[in-house]
């Protein structure tokens, strides 16, 4: 009896460090800069016909070193009153095609008026391809109804499971399990608008009441030029991945751009395994700073990001960070605040923005953008599928400070240490959680 129960407690032990390795565990391979055979745009089609192509392909075999491209507009919007709008214009407008990945895709207000413009251009012979994640969209739950008609109406939609079973291929009824379990515990946290192949839209905001009325704070962009061949090429790995058939033509997904513009830029991104490209590029980017430093994020836990804006800051790189007073995660924002002596002592400026939680996630550093889904915490930076694009235009950056940092600053107060012995504590002690947040 004694032998059963130590047999069944090391069974246990086994399985429970074989959980934490694939869940919690971190890999970190070689994948930034973009090496000399990185997809171009006008390779873009050719890329995705060979991942297609792979028996038994896994949305996390996707990863595709992008090379450096051009965007003819680059132009951010801010806060859901101003960008949704304008998202469900592309989309009513499109011709072609409809391809949206989201992390958060719920049956409010704003969710169910991009489903019925959607099924509008069913209805018109466009065709709708969608990859929403298990954990974040609820399509098994709450928003089963609203994804279930609109795959009725002919749209074709995966899923990332997040919680087992894992299965592949198009909700609700085409689905088989994945017995390799390869998406478990690790979300697709991306938000990616592709529209007819020519417009593509990112930044941090999903499509929740929360982000058109106010409550969160963020940021998406619009792209247009060569870069976009690269957003569809990404999108359309993700799809195959999760189980979704693709025509045997791919010619119409990659029309040639009127413009392929002039403005430099690069698409990068994280996928489980140790595609680290996005994290990289960023954590680039900070230390690249020369004179500015600006850094909007909801959850700035990753200690490596910390000490790179704190080196930034000691360097004489005037740095500012923007994120809430009351951020929607207590945890994440008590570690921060563990780092404010040092940041402040350093010469940051932080600020805290009172009466929304701070979603955006932008970082300018002198010429140099980037936005998309990165929260500089763990679990984005390492284990999630995320996305981001880096731009080098001192228009930009002039943008985002007329239409983000000033205005944001301007309604903000001066963040300050944790005072009292309890809150210091509780500070170090998240810090101490940050590998876990």
């Amino acid at each position: 009896m004694a032998a059963a129960r130590a047999a069944g407690l090391a069974a246990l032990t086994g399985a429970a460090v074989l959980a934490h390795r694939k869940v919690l565990g971190i890999e970190q391979r070689d994948c930034w800069p973009p090496a000399a055979g990185a997809v171009t745009p006008d390779g873009a089609r050719a890329a995705t016909e060979a991942f297609v192509a792979r028996p038994r392909a896994r949305p996390r075999d996707a990863r595709l070193e992008f090379a450096w491209s051009t965007a003819a507009t680059v132009e951010p919007w801010v806060d859901g009153a101003s960008f949704f709008p304008l998202i469900l214009d592309d989309v009513e407008a499109a011709r072609s095609s409809v391809h949206i990945l989201m992390f958060g895709w719920r049956e409010g207000e704003i969710g169910t008026r991009m489903a019925a413009a959607l099924e509008r251009r069913l209805q018109a012979g466009v065709e709708v391809r969608v990859i929403v994640d298990g954990l974040g969209s609820r399509p098994y739950g709450a928003a089963r109804e609203m994804f279930t008609r609109l795959a009725a109406a002919g749209a074709r939609i995966v899923v990332n499971d997040v919680l087992p079973p894992d299965r592949d291929g198009l909700f609700p009824d085409g689905r088989r399990v994945d017995w390799r379990h390869d998406e478990v515990g690790r979300s697709d946290h991306r938000k990616l608008y592709v529209i007819d192949g020519r417009v593509g839209w990112t930044g941090g905001a999903g499509l929740e009441d929360h982000f058109h009325d106010g409550r969160f704070h963020d940021v998406m962009v619009r792209v247009t030029g060569d870069v976009v061949r690269q957003l569809q090429a990404a999108f359309l790995a993700g799809f195959h991945g999760y189980g979704g058939l693709l025509p045997g033509d791919l010619r119409g997904c990659f029309p040639a751009p009127d413009d392929r513009g002039a403005t430099p830029i690069v698409f990068a991104q994280c996928l489980p395994g140790g595609f680290v490209a996005a994290a990289r590029a960023i954590g680039e980017q900070i230390a690249g700073a020369r004179e500015r430093l600006d850094i909007i994020n909801p959850y700035i836990t990753d200690r490596d990001m910390i000490e790179r804006i704190i080196a930034a800051a000691g360097s004489g790189v005037r740095v500012r960070l923007v994120v809430s007073e009351r951020s929607n995660n207590g945890a994440a924002t008590a570690a921060l605040k563990h780092h404010y002596p040092d940041l402040l002592a350093a010469g940051a400026e932080v600020w805290e923005l009172p009466g929304t939680v701070v979603h955006a996630k932008v970082v300018v550093a002198d010429d140099t953008v980037s936005f998309g889904t990165v929260n500089l915490d763990a679990w984005a930076l390492y284990r999630n599928s995320e996305l981001m694009l880096l731009a080098r235009s001192a228009e930009l950056a002039r943008r985002f400070e007329e239409r983000l940092f000033g205005p944001d600053i301007a309604r903000a107060k001066r963040g300050e240490a944790p005072t009292g012995a309890a809150a210091r504590l509780a500070s170090r002690l998240c810090d101490g959680l940050a590998y876990y947040l």
